[in-house]
Order: C-alpha cells, then structure tokens, then sequence
C-alpha cells in the first residue's frame, strides 16, 4: 500500500502562478497526495485560486487543502504547513516552480526502501518553466550517503540537498506521536532556512540518504524572488548560525559546516564586491570588517581540505591576502571568479 505524501506550498500574493503550480503538480504519476496550500496573508486572488481548484480536483487518493494566516514569511508558512501534515512522507513546493511528473513517484519509491531522506536533482529555468543557459547546478548521478556523519559531509560542502523542495522526509523524524513538531524552519532568518532544516534533519537520522540521478524539480527563478534578496554581513552569520551548531555537534574532527561557512563569506565578498562602489563596500565598512573577519576565522581549514578546488582556494588567498586584487580581478569577471 502506498503511503500518503503530503506537500506543503506556501503561497504569498502567487495569484498569477499558484494555478501553473497546482494544474502541474495535479499531473503527477503517485497516486496518494495531499497537497496543502499555505495562504501567507496574502491580499491577491491566491486564495480564489486555490478554493477553485478545490472544488473540481477529482483525482482519487489526492485532496488540496487550504490554510489561511496572517503573512509570516516563508519559513512560518512551512512550519504551519507541517503541523497540519497527515503523510507518511512530507515534501515541498514553491508556488512560482513546477515539478516532472514522476518526481512525487520516484522519491516516495526510495523512502519506501528504508532509506530516511531522498533527493533528485534541480533543474534552473526562466520565469516561464524554460530551462536556462545555466540548466543545473552539479551533475547528478545516483549516490547512498550513511546518516549523519556521510551525509552532512555531502550536504554541507557538496550541497546536493540545500534546498528542501527536492527533498522527501519522514514523518517521524520532523513530527512526534501528538503533531508537534521536533524539527522546524528558522523563522529569524533572512536565508538558508532550508539549508539549516535539512542538516538539522539529516543529524536526527541513523539511515541512509539517497540522492537519484533525475532531476525532478524545476526551479523557475524570476526577478524579486526570496533567493535574489540582498542582506547585510551581519545577518548572513546570524542565518548561518544553526548549520554551525549541527557541525559542531559532530565533534571536532568535523569540518564540512566551517568549509561552508567560508565559502559563504567569500561568495558574499564576491558579489557585494561586483555591485557596489568602493565607497560601499571597502575596509571600514561594517559589511567589509564583518565579511573580512569571518571569512579569516575558519580560512586555515578551508585552505587545507582537499574537497575544495584549487580555484577556490585562490579566490580565498587573493581577497584574504591582497583584497585590492581581488577587486579588480572580480569587477573585471564578475560571477566567473567562483
């Protein structure tokens, strides 16, 4: 017997792609789903939407349910969303991306196996669901990594599963026997909240996780999108800070979340670097001195691990050791530098 997937979508003023989203997902080849729209306070048509297709789904086995709150952001819309869960197994949606038919179907098939966490891979489109010059961000191919210590490893320098929308968990390690939740989002975080449910996830399990070389789940990024928000160095560290507390309960032989961490830093300087004046972003500045300090404090472990490419090592040297370099060398290439 199939068990029931539950897939929470939360949606903030999605009027003009909450219908693409339910009308694709309705498509897909499990048969046991329900689909629970989270409606962020939003003041559109998102809610005439969804009680629309409510009322003509018709699909056996599949029911859309609809929770209306006051906005919270997205990380409170999906905590929502999980308390109301019923499924055996429990994923995520976007409102603005759209999924391949058999991605419901081949994940539930890799938990059904005993494994703890599944993965497929994510394909990067257009606002239209066209798939980009840039089509994916690593080259899938089917993986088993032991939980915790294998696992973190792989999710938090490789990060293959940054994104909990690829990703199907199970009910039992994010819900106790009462419908409380033992597992959540960030809710005071202005990113990575996914990053930081999936490693706090992955250091609960004792299983395996799988990642499927498919890929299932299409990202359509559009402009003013929640992953295109620009933020201050200093709340970057605080978001990063539940990925850190995970690592470092691994003990200190541990380094994947402190080789994350730097990267971090170093993509921040990068981009800030690309679109600000020397006036913004230079030595003196809070985001600068912040940046700067953090990137320095794990830059001894970054250098020497041997999962890090030659090239980001560099990239580290120059901005850390000769930053006036760096500075060219990233307005000179933008986004080609990492």
């Amino acid at each position: 017997m199939k068990e029931l997937v539950s897939i929470i979508i939360p949606a903030y003023q999605e009027e003009g792609r909450i219908g693409r989203c339910l009308k694709n997902i309705l498509k897909s080849s499990y048969s046991k789903v329900e689909l629970i729209v989270v409606n962020d306070g939003s003041t559109d048509r998102t809610e005439e939407i969804v009680r629309a297709f409510m009322k003509k789904v018709n699909r056996r086995g599949w029911e859309i349910r609809l929770i209306n709150i006051p906005n919270g952001g997205l990380a409170h819309a999906r905590n929502t969303g999980l308390r109301y869960a019923r499924g055996q197994y429990i994923g995520f949606m976007d409102a603005d991306d759209l999924i391949h038919p058999r991605m419901i179907e081949r994940l539930a098939e890799s938990l059904s196996r005993g494994n703890d966490m599944s993965v497929c891979g994510l394909m990067i489109c257009d606002e239209s669901g066209k798939p980009s010059w840039k089509r994916w961000q690593y080259s899938m191919k089917g993986q088993r990594r032991k939980c915790p210590a294998a696992a973190l490893k792989m999710a938090m320098w490789e990060q293959i599963s940054m994104s909990s929308c690829r990703t199907l968990f199970r009910r039992e390690k994010i819900l106790d026997e009462k419908g409380e939740l033992k597992l959540y989002f960030p809710e005071n975080v202005v990113s990575f909240e996914d990053f930081s449910f999936v490693c706090e996830y992955i250091y609960r399990c004792r299983g395996i996780l799988e990642i499927l070389p498919f890929y299932g789940y299409y990202y359509c990024k559009r402009k003013g999108s929640l992953t295109s928000k620009r933020y201050s160095a200093a709340e970057l560290r605080h978001a990063l800070q539940p990925i850190m507390e995970v690592g470092n309960r691994m003990g200190s032989s541990f380094h994947a979340h402190q080789i994350q961490y730097t990267f971090r830093f170093l993509a921040y300087w990068c981009r800030e670097t690309y679109r600000c004046s020397r006036r913004e972003f230079a030595p003196g500045t809070k985001n600068w001195d912040i940046c700067m300090r953090e990137m320095e404090r794990y830059a001894g472990v970054y250098l020497s691990a041997p999962n890090v490419s030659l090239l980001k090592k560099l990239a580290l040297l120059i901005i850390w050791k000769m930053p006036g370099l760096g500075w060219i060398l990233v307005k000179v290439l933008g986004g080609v530098v990492l």
